[in-house]
């Protein structure tokens, strides 16, 4: 055990120095003065890049200017296009039996007529015969 923790101190030391020699020995460390103006005049010099309201130009309010009208329009394009449900008349709740019933109907609608036609000839022989 007490060799692996002398390991483990060898690689950690190790890990140090090569974070060292990543940084490149360079001290001087750059601020950035983003919440506050900075009193001391040198570091004032340091930090050029203070931005501005005026300095910032495209705000989301101005990038999405457009694009309100344009979604608009596009839903106005859709609703053109499809069906409108609201104006469209609901089938009646019997529609299928009708639909299902038309070809016994039209087979009776046929017998009717023929049974019809022959009792008006039974009735009125004569009437024929004089035709």
């Amino acid at each position: 055990m007490d060799e692996a923790s002398k390991k483990r101190k060898e690689r950690l030391e190790q890990l140090k120095k090569r974070k060292l020699e990543s940084a490149g020995g360079d001290d001087s460390v750059s601020m950035s003065f983003r919440n506050y103006t900075p009193v001391n005049e040198s570091l004032k010099d340091q930090d050029s890049k203070v931005t501005t309201v005026a300095d910032i130009g495209d705000t989301v309010e101005k990038k999405m200017e457009g694009v309100v009208e344009k979604v608009i329009q596009e839903e106005d394009e859709k609703r053109a296009k499809d069906v409108d449900i609201f104006t469209l008349a609901p089938k009646k709740p019997n529609w299928d039996l009708k639909r299902d019933i038309e070809p016994k109907l039209l087979k009776l609608e046929k017998k009717t007529r023929a049974a019809v036609i022959e009792l008006i000839r039974k009735e009125r022989p004569q009437d024929l015969s004089m035709a």
